[in-house]
């Protein structure tokens, strides 16, 4: 049909061959694309001082539908004591959350095992709902029972061999609910071990503006204290800080009903300002944070038979990439805080 229009111009006609050759190709290749796994997390607590609302849920699914593959979704009512609760009661609350947490741990591990099997290079997003400690605990867990071995990702490769296979592995990426950009999600933090690099003097001026780290915040600590703080502030809490600093200074219990007073602190604070919704903002406050911690505690070996203990306000995507890092020695305590000397019985 072109022929009898345009007549036997085989210059023309043969660019056309090759032009919709192409784009048949590249259709072929974009329909064999994988969009990867998006896997909801959702840990609504039971018993808490405000009703959980499932709006997170019912968008993290449509998000996670319209952008991958396929969508798979977790969900484990979390038990939550009260303050009123008596002490076997917040015993047995403390107990139960840890079996959910586990049992969330083994449902979304079998998963990314099948994904692993199949193609470790899928990509993986983890919408995660929880509250703070759980989200921590969360990514704690990741750590070693994911067999995705993501903690090889971002590590520089010595030969050939090391960097195919860093490119055929998956980074996992963490989607925070925005609040400020038209988006309903986007990717707050890839977990690799590209957060553990140190920052460049570019990148630190840059954190020092979204995080101030106090070494010597104004805080009396217990000489007799076993543990120390680290405190986070990276959402718009403004009393967050000092109630960290006097519960940390007073004693309180973490999530394992530890009772503990803190000796010395490290704060890494915010301010008024949430963190800019954007992919490198939100990695570069977590390794700004972890850089932080490693060398205030590394300057201080007198610490090092001390227990550490996070006080955090910041974005679930936060807590979960800090306790991927820091999980296998810092113990998260769960707001409000529970102060005071504990009783005992004889």
């Amino acid at each position: 049909m072109i022929k009898s229009w345009l007549g036997d111009q085989r210059g023309f006609l043969t660019a056309l061959c090759v032009a919709s050759a192409a784009v048949f190709a590249g259709i072929n290749l974009w329909q064999q694309h994988s969009k990867g796994v998006g896997i909801v997390i959702a840990l609504p607590r039971a018993n808490w001082r405000a009703p959980w609302s499932g709006q997170w849920a019912a968008a993290a699914v449509a998000h996670a539908r319209r952008h991958h593959d396929s969508c798979f979704t977790v969900r484990q009512d979390i038990m939550a004591a009260r303050p009123e609760d008596g002490a076997q009661a917040k015993g047995t609350a403390r107990e139960a959350r840890k079996d959910a947490i586990e049992l969330v741990c083994e449902l979304v591990n079998a998963r990314l095992t099948e994904l692993a099997e199949a193609d470790p290079s899928v990509p993986v997003s983890l919408y995660v709902n929880a509250a703070l400690p759980d989200a921590f605990e969360l990514g704690a867990r990741f750590k070693f029972n994911v067999h995705r071995r993501v903690g090889s990702v971002g590590v520089s490769p010595r030969n050939d061999a090391a960097a195919d296979y860093r490119k055929s592995v998956a980074e996992v990426a963490l989607p925070q609910r925005a609040e400020f950009t038209r988006t309903d999600f986007f990717t707050a933090v890839r977990i690799s071990g590209r957060l553990k690099e140190p920052l460049t003097p570019a990148e630190a001026v840059r954190a020092a503006k979204l995080a101030k780290v106090t070494e010597e915040p104004d805080f009396a600590g217990a000489p007799d204290g076993g543990a120390v703080a680290l405190v986070v502030h990276l959402a718009d809490n403004p009393m967050m800080v000092a109630e960290a600093l006097r519960a940390a200074r007073e004693g309180c219990l973490d999530v394992n009903g530890r009772w503990e007073r803190c000796r010395a602190a490290l704060v890494v604070d915010g301010g008024p300002a949430n963190i800019p919704e954007t992919t490198g903002d939100f990695e570069l406050v977590v390794r700004h944070v972890y850089a932080a911690w490693s060398a205030w505690i590394g300057a201080r070996p007198h610490y090092a038979g001390l227990r550490p203990r996070l006080f955090i306000t910041a974005p679930a995507s936060v807590a979960f990439a800090l306790g991927w890092l820091l999980g296998h020695t810092v113990t998260p305590v769960p707001h409000p805080y529970e102060t005071g000397e504990p009783c005992t019985s004889s």
